[in-house]
């Protein structure tokens, strides 16, 4: 399983923090990647036009992943603000045995409607609220399904925010669900009961990478990075 995570030079801690919590748990070896524009375009992989809305460097290369894979086997894309708490392989390992996995062209989690509680993301961007919003901040690519096979460097510098965010180059059901545990929204849902255990944590209105302070588990991502360092983070 490869694991392409998103890169942004702005938000360099945050990539190596995700990185950093993938591996530290891993019960297999896993190749990741990180997801640099800039490598993109010089390889002739992204041409699409700068769009000053998106808020990352990797808004929409994300969707070049089946094709970096040759639109072969199965792969992963995540947010670089993410921080995993346990092993993500028991995630590949529920797919492996999910019947229906070959009918699938994407896994992610299939977070319900909501409305974000900040008009702005970090750095002032706005906030925006549509279908499907994060949906696609975590996904397990079927590389080879039919739907995946849409996803093309050509395809992706033309098609609209809208077809790529919301899924609209596959069907419905060929979406399958994963569990909420695995995105969990920080700031935006309410603290986990003693029942739910995130198994990974997504600083979706940023964190101290970004200038972001004083939220729910900031202490984790902290704890991490010195954990990663041997230094404390200083902003």
């Amino acid at each position: 399983m490869k694991i392409h995570i998103g890169y942004d030079e702005a938000m360099h801690e945050a990539s190596l923090v995700c990185e950093y919590s993938i591996h530290k748990y891993a019960k297999y070896h896993l190749e990741t990647y990180f997801l640099k524009l800039d490598e993109l375009k010089q390889k002739g992989y992204y041409y699409r036009e700068d769009d000053d809305s998106a808020s990352t460097d990797f808004a929409y290369s994300r969707f070049l992943v089946p094709f970096l894979n040759n639109h072969q086997g199965w792969s992963m894309f995540v947010d670089n603000d993410f921080l995993f708490v346990t092993d993500v392989c028991t995630l590949f390992d529920y797919i492996d045995r999910d019947p229906q996995a070959s009918n699938k062209a994407v896994y992610c989690v299939k977070h319900l409607p909501y409305q974000p509680k900040n008009e702005t993301k970090f750095w002032g961007k706005v906030q925006h609220s549509f279908p499907r919003k994060n949906w696609s901040s975590l996904m397990i690519f079927n590389n080879s399904h039919p739907a995946t096979k849409k996803l093309t460097p050509l395809t992706i510098a033309n098609a609209t925010p809208q077809w790529l965010h919301r899924f609209g180059w596959c069907k419905d059901d060929e979406i399958g669900s994963i569990d909420l545990k695995w995105n969990w929204l920080v700031g935006e849902y309410n603290d986990p009961t003693p029942d739910i255990f995130p198994r990974a944590y997504h600083y979706t209105n940023g964190g101290p990478w970004n200038g972001v302070h004083g939220q729910t588990f900031e202490k984790l991502w902290l704890d991490m990075y010195k954990e990663m360092t041997g230094l404390p983070y200083i902003t």
